[in-house]
């Protein structure tokens, strides 16, 4: 029985890219991970057979929120505010690099009196401020959430925080009483709005990576805790994710090893049934809710705005970033597995605070039914561009949001 690739919602077919990741955890030096991440162009949804490039990960990713580039009264060449001249001084006129206000000579960000003493994160100044006294005040490096030379963990305070002050409701998962933080977007195809978490899934017992995951468990960063415990949630295998046995992680769906189907046509609009796109699938989510798809991506989170600003656009506090649509997505990394016929080898947890790794409900499968189907459909965020069609060794943990159906 022949398998035939996936067909996109544009209806295009798949351009393979390989990727080499380039990129260790903590420090500067690189490591290559071969055959663990194919990706995808990024400038689009579409699907394409065709040449592979192989590209290495972005290195300084993370933006020292240390320096201070915010000012309303200083005239320090090290800051990047700009003298204003006396005729608009006091006058609010919104500026490409997000000044709007002339304040003593300097051009600056105001905020209202209803957001005193809230922290955001000002994109056009690279660092978390305050609102105070009328203006945005750069916070010190001390409030930033990057770890403290004595602790490896992070504040995560301000991770909810959002530049467009989004308003937060809250999901109790009755499998263990968790409860997370959800958004609603603006969303069409048939309807008004969809619910999102606005953190990673978090189900299940922590395992240490090399043990094979089974029903209720997950792989935590480092085999750590705090990561799952600080909504970072659990790493998980494709399989798992999509609530499969651990065999569809090495076969593919309809195979002997792999019987198991995600069901196309689960869409509630018939228009949009065998669109690969669109699926419905529940996987690891809790009852009544489905694991995101590509096009919850594209239509609600990123609203079409291709693959511009990754992390800058969709980021929590960690990467920097504005976390503009609240989406509060934090760059958990990947737990790489090098050798998808034994567990125990060749294992690495890689990328955190560089890149987030997000399942979603497909598979590449050119293959005949006993040969190793190895990868499973991923969208990847850096901290600049978001790739919502690139594919990981179903072996690898990666994260999972959820999304209420409709």
């Amino acid at each position: 029985m022949k398998k035939v690739l996936p067909q996109s919602a544009i209806g295009t077919t798949l351009f393979l890219v390989v990727l080499i990741l380039l990129s260790s955890c903590g420090d500067d030096s690189t490591s290559v991970y071969p055959n663990s991440f194919v990706e995808t162009s990024s400038s689009s949804t579409s699907k394409k057979d065709g040449e592979k490039v192989s590209s290495s990960s972005e290195k300084n990713e993370v933006k020292s929120s240390s320096s201070n580039k915010l000012s309303i009264a200083s005239s320090s060449s090290s800051l990047r505010c700009d003298e204003c001249t006396e005729e608009c001084e006091g006058v609010s006129h919104y500026r490409e690099d997000g000044k709007n206000l002339c304040h003593e000579g300097q051009w600056v960000v105001s905020c209202s009196k209803d957001r005193e003493g809230q922290k955001v994160y000002i994109r056009a100044e690279e660092n978390w401020c305050v609102c105070k006294n009328g203006f945005w005040n750069p916070l010190p490096s001390s409030s930033s959430a990057t770890p403290s030379s004595s602790s490896k963990y992070y504040d995560m305070s301000t991770l909810f925080v959002s530049d467009k002050n989004y308003s937060y409701g809250e999901f109790k998962d009755p499998r263990d009483g968790q409860v997370y933080k959800t958004i609603r977007y603006e969303y069409g195809l048939g309807v008004d709005s969809l619910t999102l978490f606005a953190e990673n899934l978090n189900y299940g017992k922590m395992v240490p990576a090399g043990i094979r995951l089974t029903d209720s468990t997950k792989y935590c960063y480092d085999d750590d805790p705090w990561y799952c415990e600080n909504h970072f949630g659990g790493l998980y295998t494709w399989a798992t994710a999509m609530n499969f046995p651990a065999a569809c992680d090495s076969f593919p769906m309809g195979s002997e090893k792999c019987p198991n189907m995600i069901d196309y046509e689960s869409n509630p609009f018939p228009e949009f049934h065998n669109i690969h796109d669109l699926v419905i699938h529940q996987g690891i989510c809790p009852d009544g809710w489905h694991v995101m798809n590509v096009e919850e991506w594209s239509s609600a989170v990123m609203r079409g705005r291709g693959s511009m600003d990754g992390a800058l656009y969709v980021g929590g506090c960690i990467w920097g970033g504005g976390n503009q649509r609240g989406f509060s997505l934090l760059p958990a990394g990947i737990l790489i597995t090098r050798n998808p016929s034994d567990l125990e080898l060749d294992l690495e947890y890689s990328d955190l605070r560089k890149y987030a790794y997000q399942w979603a409900p497909d598979e590449n499968q050119i293959r005949n039914d006993d040969v190793a189907s190895p990868y499973g459909l991923v969208v990847r965020v850096s901290s600049s561009d978001i790739n919502r069609i690139a594919w990981a060794d179903k072996v690898s943990g990666a994260s999972v949001r959820c999304v209420m159906d409709y």
